[in-house]
């Protein structure tokens, strides 16, 4: 594998904190002027909602930290995650509702650093998992609090709201909203990069992270706990989701002869999505939704195939490749979140 792709220079400002991580909150705040500013003659709660996909991206990039090199792949998972298409559906509650999902990657942090590079013993392990509940317990004072009758009350979204059978379908198919009011799942590319970080998490065999990612799973399915909308706990496994797109895009960018298969098998399902799409798309009444959806899974195949092709002739150009593998996930990124703040 080669990693000689274009990076930005870090230059550390202060413990913990360099150039690139301004440069990545500096475009995230763009993507939010984006997203947002048009829309705010008309509802002033556009500014929450921008500062809450901002904060969420912000979180994610640094929780990212911890598993991810490179600043590219890095800005990616924080973007899915802070301009998803779960994300995007909190604007149509109330302005703190989108606090919920913006606060999971930050108070995970701790979790995730506590003693990092450290020998791993049960005291570790304990600790690390005292401090996971960390999210579980800001999500739930953030709905109780609200709840309460001194403070209102007032519910920040509907106590019924739960993940449903049909929500998942949006896993494919973002931008169709088949099922509930949040949309559950990311972009057309980065589900695919999710696919291949997929692979590389099965390689690294990191167990004990899915267990709060299942307990947020379980709970979206569940009925109210402690006054929460059990739709927000599907915060973490998107957050997770999100990580691996930064992970399975970092392993595309280092993909070298010995990864092919992983690569075509990416390519091929982007492939297979968009040759579905495309099926449906031809049928009566089935909308301009699966046209987008079709050419965004095509963006996809097309830039994976391109990067096998690549791989096989042995070509390193790590501009090239980095480029076409960003133009088409920033691509995807603007085109989906643009249509579906339109749609909300």
């Amino acid at each position: 594998m080669g990693n000689s792709f274009p990076e930005l220079t870090k230059k550390r400002i202060t413990a913990g904190m360099n150039t690139n991580d301004i440069a990545a909150l500096v475009i995230f705040v763009c993507f939010s002027v984006f997203f947002y500013a048009p829309n705010l003659r008309v509802n002033v709660a556009q500014v929450f909602c921008g500062f809450n996909a901002t904060a969420a991206a912000w979180g994610t990039y640094f929780l990212s930290k911890r598993w991810i090199n490179n600043w590219t792949p890095l800005l990616t998972a924080g973007a899915v995650y802070g301009f998803g298409p779960f994300a995007l559906s909190f604007e149509t509650f109330h302005p703190l509702a989108g606090l919920s999902f913006a606060m999971v990657p930050w108070l995970l942090l701790p979790a995730v650093y506590w003693h990092k590079g450290k020998s791993p013993d049960v005291y570790r392990f304990c600790i690390r998992a005292l401090l996971t509940l960390l999210p579980f317990a800001g999500m739930i004072l953030l709905f109780w609090i609200p709840s309460q009758q001194w403070a209102g009350p007032f519910f920040l979204m509907p106590k019924e709201l739960s993940m449903t059978v049909g929500d998942l379908q949006n896993v494919i198919l973002p931008l169709r909203n088949s099922g509930g009011v949040v949309v559950i799942g990311l972009y057309h590319c980065s589900l695919i990069c999710a696919l291949m970080g997929v692979f590389v998490y099965i390689k690294l065999q990191r167990i004990a992270l899915l267990i709060p990612i299942m307990a947020g799973l379980i709970l979206s399915f569940w009925e109210p706990v402690f006054q929460v909308t059990p739709i927000v706990w599907a915060a973490f496994p998107i957050l997770f989701l999100s990580v691996l797109c930064g992970l399975g895009f970092q392993a595309f960018l280092w993909a070298g002869k010995a990864d092919t298969k992983w690569v075509v098998i990416c390519a091929a399902a982007a492939t297979a999505l968009t040759a579905f799409c495309a099926g449906i798309m031809i049928t009566p009444f089935a909308g301009r939704v699966f046209e987008l959806t079709a050419l965004l899974y095509g963006l996809a195949a097309a830039a994976l195939w391109i990067l096998l092709a690549m791989i096989r002739l042995n070509l390193r150009w790590p501009w090239f490749k980095w480029a076409i593998l960003t133009a088409a996930i920033t691509i995807d990124l603007l085109f989906s979140a643009r249509y579906l703040i339109d749609k909300f």
